[in-house]
């Protein structure tokens, strides 16, 4: 596409370089293709303008700048501001693909990866082809095309939605993360639904404190729903006090929660470790769901993936087969088969919230004794530690601490920072053989280790909860990205254990 087209509606300085064919975009040197238009963008650790001449050598055919570069390598166009024009040139050279999609952002704290799998099942049931763009990976019609960050950089995340419509799709379902709303990734993208699930303690080390936290949530509804141009809908938890918040601004939202005066709530729920049986009231009309889901914070994504897909038209049928055929998400609350008569489960859970929703779903169903193994993310937000320890003493017999995903922080500095709250709820720190049987808390750095110990302490109707990782496959250690599933680490264990 001529660079003329590309910078269609992009307040830009003249050029006389309008005739030059842009075949793709790049905000990365080390990225760069033949043809590309690089754009200069300044990072937080680095300014793209001081890689003109690299992003040339690489193949660049021009750059697109906010500041005057003298001499430069290639032809450049001036912006106000290259941040800001990045969304609206990704649109255009790829088409602007999601005018023909009919697109759901999901946002909140927890479960935005679970709701988009409930409606990936419930649309596909309906006979439309879907596109995923989330946690987990980016896939159309369960295809997995890659992965990447759970929302992409409006360059790469117009050229993934391009990508689905070529392939067919008629739906794309996105994870908008808070960073994502907040740095403006999500700009130039139509959405026709919005999702709330919740909001709690998470990313304070970015957004500094909860009201920011929250506006950078509200600014998807405020803003960005409102700009695509479609008739939009939305679709929020108005039993967590920011979604109440957020129904009170928006009138008109499609509410769902618990109690009787939401739009969706649940009239039954009879819950067993096989699966949970739902009854819901939908706008005025019963629907009797059964799902393999469990958990309360379940029952809620449930309702948030039918509110969606009621407000884009779904039928009920369709609804029904598509939450009964997903038999589950990967590493949310993922059930570990064993011989051993234990209930061992691999979950995502890495916030305060999520870990007490975890657990005490899995308090409610289990007979025996709750084994907790987990850690804390290093670089990210030391406040939520000492909340997570708190969480994972209150509803466990037995927690192991050890490390997550500690990259450049020491180990043991993040297990001392989750200590505080395991004393204050009462458990006792355990050293050598334990001779209690619940009550206590063990620490140990090595994960591998941590979870060996774990399913050695179990006996038979016991429950052991491996959370933070869930469906990851690497530990990141320093700048390491080694090779690491929790998943498959219990199946390795329990093999050698016979």
């Amino acid at each position: 596409m001529r660079l003329s087209k590309v910078l269609a509606d992009v307040p830009a300085e003249e050029t006389p370089h309008g005739s030059l064919e842009i075949g793709g975009l790049s905000i990365d040197s080390r990225k760069v293709r033949k043809g590309d238009l690089f754009v200069a963008v300044r990072g937080e650790r680095a300014d793209g303008h001081a890689f003109l001449e690299q992003a040339g050598r690489s193949g660049a055919v021009a750059a697109l700048v906010e500041r005057e570069v003298p001499s430069p390598p290639l032809p450049t166009v001036r912006v106000p501001s290259t941040a800001s024009a990045l969304p609206s040139v990704a649109a255009n050279l790829h088409g602007d693909p999601s005018a023909r999609l009919a697109v759901v952002g999901v946002t909140g704290t927890n479960g935005k990866t679970t709701v988009t799998y409930i409606l990936e099942s419930i649309l596909a049931a309906a006979g439309h082809r879907t596109a995923v763009i989330g946690t987990i990976n980016y896939r159309v019609g369960g295809e997995v095309l890659r992965s990447g960050l759970t929302t992409p950089f409006p360059h790469e995340l117009q050229e993934v939605m391009a990508e689905a419509a070529l392939r067919g799709a008629t739906h794309l379902l996105m994870e908008v993360s808070s960073h994502s709303a907040a740095q403006g990734r999500i700009a130039g993208v139509r959405f026709d639904v919005g999702v709330f699930t919740n909001l709690s303690h998470d990313h304070l080390d970015y957004h500094g404190d909860m009201e920011s936290y929250f506006a950078a949530k509200a600014k998807f509804f405020r803003e960005y729903l409102p700009a695509g141009g479609k008739r939009t809908g939305m679709a929020i938890n108005a039993d967590d006090p920011g979604g109440n918040r957020l129904s009170r601004e928006f009138p008109g939202a499609m509410t769902y929660g618990f109690l009787r005066d939401r739009s969706v709530f649940p009239h039954e729920v009879d819950m067993k470790w096989e699966g949970t049986r739902i009854v819901l009231d939908v706008a005025g009309n019963r629907l009797e769901l059964r799902t393999s889901l469990v958990g309360d914070y379940n029952v809620s994504n449930v309702m948030a993936a039918v509110a969606a897909a009621t407000l884009l038209g779904v039928p009920p049928d369709a609804v029904r087969a598509g939450v009964e055929r997903l038999k589950g998400v990967p590493g949310r609350i993922e059930r570990i088969p064993n011989s051993k008569g234990l209930h061992i489960l691999v979950d995502y859970a890495h916030t305060p919230e999520g870990m007490n929703r975890v657990l005490s779903s899995l308090v409610g169903l289990g007979s025996g004794r709750l084994i907790t193994v987990f850690g804390c993310g290093g670089n990210r937000d030391r406040a939520k530690r000492p909340e997570m320890g708190q969480v994972a003493a209150l509803r466990s017999d037995v927690v192991v601490v050890t490390s997550d995903n500690p990259r450049n922080e020491d180990p043991d500095a993040i297990i001392s920072d989750i200590l505080p709250g395991l004393r204050e709820e009462g458990l006792l720190d355990a050293e050598g053989e334990v001779t209690w049987s619940d009550g206590y808390f063990l620490v140990i750095p090595d994960r591998k280790a941590a979870i060996a110990r774990a399913l050695s302490i179990a006996r038979p109707g016991d429950t052991v909860a491996i959370a933070g990782k869930g469906h990851e496959n690497v530990q990141i250690i320093g700048n390491r990205n080694l090779p690491f599933d929790d998943r498959e680490t219990v199946r390795g264990i329990l093999a050698a254990d016979g």
